[in-house]
């Protein structure tokens, strides 16, 4: 049995490689596949053939020949093939579907104004999920969905530690919607994603150790040391919401337990919760000049550059990428203080540090739906131990 399992295993690993070549380097021919995979060409035959079968790769028009057979190009049917990204947020609930070529081919969205409990969430994400499988002409094309949570995660084993407007917990979030739908899910932190996509893809690419910060409805962050991406022995490093930022007469208690947390007053649900003010109304009374607007900013501005100036001087990162609703609301008055004040912070040996600001919050619910290509693609390497 156990041989059985380990042949079966083997074959899957063996498709995988072949499958993300061909999403990565297509137009490919089996031969380079053979010669870049290292299998015989009967197994990439084989493995090509089931693939066809699955409308999953696709042959184009057989190019030049050198001598033997002209090769025929393989490329992945991206245009067959969806994937549906959800942004899990603290307000809301935001969809997107996506075909493997990534054009967006609809979305959908549902406004909270809080969730009620776990079942509550639940049919909310659902809610969304079903109005975009209208959208797609055969269930099975869609690939996979991804989320994207406002909260901590333990993505290898789909539980969410933490969900929006809710305290501590280990729900089986992945378990639940997988058993509803009967396909895969993968979930992941929203800051976490956002790092790994940039790190990928963006800003951050060439960059070996940068930290991710970002100010919205909640303050998060993720770190990357060597590439890789730092989550800590109980999954919440990262968690910048929660330094220790206020003192005195600024001090109010944290969802986290904690006194004086960042996430408190610089955040847009800490405004409405400790200030009883919206973003919007604080940036409007910051740029009229109101006299308790202004000082609150100052003490806000003030606990966010000490705070990113101390996590550059503790981690010495390469770059620091910094986002959310409240660059947006502020933009260049906020990021202009932010750059002198940390860099005359931090010591002379950490003023290499670049600082990137995404002034425009990204759209997580595409960022979710792209997880599902990275993951449909990659090869399982952590599953090698036949």
């Amino acid at each position: 049995m156990t041989r059985v399992t380990s042949q079966q295993l083997l074959k899957s690993i063996n498709q995988q490689k072949v499958l993300h070549l061909i999403f990565a380097e297509g137009p490919i021919s089996r031969v380079e596949l053979a010669d870049k995979t290292g299998l015989t060409q009967q197994t990439v035959t084989n493995i090509v053939n089931r693939l066809l079968l699955e409308d999953i790769v696709i042959e184009g028009t057989p190019g030049a020949s050198s001598g033997g057979r002209k090769p025929v190009p393989l490329t992945i049917n991206v245009a067959n093939m969806f994937a549906i990204g959800i942004e899990l947020a603290g307000k809301y609930v935001q969809g997107a579907l996506h075909n493997f070529r990534y054009d967006l081919v609809g979305e959908a969205r549902r406004p909270v104004d809080r969730y009620v409990n776990e079942d509550h969430i639940i049919a909310t994400v659902c809610e969304v999920i079903d109005e975009l499988l209208q959208l797609v002409p055969e269930r099975s094309r869609i690939k996979g969905i991804g989320l994207s949570i406002q909260g901590l995660v333990v993505s290898k084993q789909g539980i969410a530690l933490r969900l929006p407007g809710f305290g501590w917990g280990r729900f089986p979030l992945q378990e639940r919607l997988e058993n509803r739908y009967d396909m895969p899910f993968y979930l992941e932190n929203d800051v976490n994603l956002l790092a790994i996509n940039e790190n990928m893809n963006g800003s951050l690419r060439g960059s070996s150790n940068n930290i991710t910060l970002k100010f919205d409805y909640g303050i998060g962050g993720a770190i990357v040391a060597d590439n890789q991406l730092v989550t800590g022995s109980n999954f919440v490093a990262g968690e910048f919401g929660h330094y220790k930022a206020f003192t005195g007469a600024n001090v109010y208690r944290c969802h986290c337990g904690g006194m004086g947390c960042l996430t408190t007053l610089a955040s847009t649900s800490g405004l409405a919760m400790n200030a009883g003010l919206t973003l919007d109304e604080f940036a409007e009374g910051v740029r009229t000049g109101e006299p308790r607007m202004a000082e609150l900013y100052e003490t806000v501005v003030t606990a966010l550059c000490l705070a990113v100036s101390n996590v550059v001087t503790f981690l010495n990162p390469d770059q620091v990428l910094m986002t959310g609703k409240l660059l947006e609301s502020f933009g260049d008055l906020l990021i202009q203080v932010m750059d002198e004040r940390i860099m005359a912070n931090v010591p002379e040996t950490c003023r290499g540090v670049r600082l990137n600001y995404m002034r425009q919050k990204p759209n997580e619910a595409a960022l979710a739906a792209g997880l599902v290509l990275k993951r449909v693609f990659e090869v399982p390497v952590d599953s090698l131990s036949l």
